[in-house]
């Protein structure tokens, strides 16, 4: 079976954060192959953009969690994002009890939709992955 990845673990890999050593530690554990989908491309890009004009990352950090990103993708499995995949999440949005916000019900379709478990630290959204069957790691 492969592994997605959310955006949170990819964060926690490349950054220090609290959970950063349990998700090394899982990362380096699983034999899994890890799905990065284009969505998290997106996100993480996005996360490294917000530290820099925080300034919570000076430039030079900033591009080397990119290069770091980029050598990570480089060894997983890439994954765009289809229409079954956005009809999924819509659909999982509209089940108003998972209280998911579009990029996570996207990750959760789309982790679905390519048959594989879903690493998150997001605990809503690993329980709504739960409700559809989903196996989660980490969260």
């Amino acid at each position: 079976m492969s592994v997605y990845i959310d955006t949170s673990v990819l964060v926690a890999v490349i950054f220090e954060e609290s959970s950063s050593v349990e998700t090394r530690n899982w990362l380096r554990r699983t034999s899994e192959r890890i799905i990065v989908g284009d969505l998290v491309r997106l996100e993480f890009a996005a996360v490294v953009s917000r530290a820099l004009r925080a300034r919570r990352l000076d430039e030079r950090e900033a591009l080397r969690a990119l290069a770091s990103f980029d050598e990570f993708h480089a060894d997983s499995l890439s994954m765009g994002h289809g229409r079954g995949d956005f009809e999924l999440a819509e659909w999982v949005i509209r089940e108003f009890t998972t209280k998911l916000s579009a990029p996570d019900a996207l990750h959760l379709a789309s982790a679905k939709n390519a048959g594989a478990a879903l690493a998150t630290l997001d605990a809503r959204l690993a329980e709504a992955a739960r409700a559809q069957r989903v196996e989660v790691e980490l969260a």
